[in-house]
């Protein structure tokens, strides 16, 4: 499934926000990563059998060059309506990272640029509004948390209000997500450029609607961790 696997290993671990924890994997003999763009991501397998891999975004805070840091859920979370955890990453576990990989993110002055993001996927997100705000484009952000405490990268995204329109929103059902997402994309031009990232479920309900009513090229999906509920 992978040709080129790096092996890691968990270096050091903090809390980002409520449910969630930045985990930095450090190369076993100080060898250099790969760099990447802000809003990149990785597959993380937990063996070299390739079974159980899971894709993590990157944090851009990381300035050296033989660890990268990942925004993962966080280990025996006690909110009932929290995500699953993503499997164990205790300190002194080894595993293995892909190449980072991020999508393109197309300058096009005419162009409109809507994101969406929840749970994990708003560090991916961010990164693409940086990149948008870095080249002068205008975008509009939709941030999806279930509480203020695990909103990650708030006070990251609201720097970026001089370039872009952000949103928070707080503890919407599946329904209430899906009509603040219809009515961020209605009426919007075909050559639009969608992003979202997040949960699988997340994502879906995204893709189906944008598809509605811009080229299928330029939905671009970011699956992150497994296949969670919304609410």
């Amino acid at each position: 499934m992978y040709d080129n696997l790096t092996a890691v290993i968990v270096t050091r671990k903090w809390q980002l926000a409520r449910g969630f924890h930045a985990v930095e994997l450090q190369t076993k003999f100080r060898s250099r990563l790969p760099p990447f763009d802000d809003g990149a991501y990785v597959d993380l397998v937990p063996d070299r059998a390739n079974y159980g891999a899971k894709s993590y975004a990157l944090c851009s805070f990381s300035s050296r060059p033989d660890a990268y840091v990942l925004v993962v859920r966080q280990e025996g979370d006690d909110d009932a309506d929290a995500a699953s955890p993503d499997f164990p990453l205790n300190h002194g576990k080894e595993v293995f990272v892909s190449t980072p990989r991020s999508d393109a993110v197309p300058v096009e002055d005419r162009a409109r640029s809507i994101l969406f993001a929840t749970d994990v996927g708003v560090a991916t997100i961010a990164g693409i509004a940086k990149r948008l705000a870095a080249a002068s484009q205008s975008f509009e952000l939709h941030n999806f948390a279930r509480s203020p405490e695990r909103a990650l990268y708030r006070d990251e995204l609201d720097k970026l209000r001089g370039q872009g329109r952000v949103h928070h929103y707080f503890g919407q059902t599946t329904g209430q997500i899906s009509q603040i997402v219809s009515h961020a994309l209605s009426p919007t031009q075909a050559n639009s450029q969608i992003y979202c990232s997040g949960p699988s479920p997340f994502v879906d309900l995204v893709h189906r609607q944008a598809r509605e009513w811009v080229y299928s090229a330029n939905v671009h999906d970011i699956v992150l961790g497994g296949g969670e509920s919304l609410s």
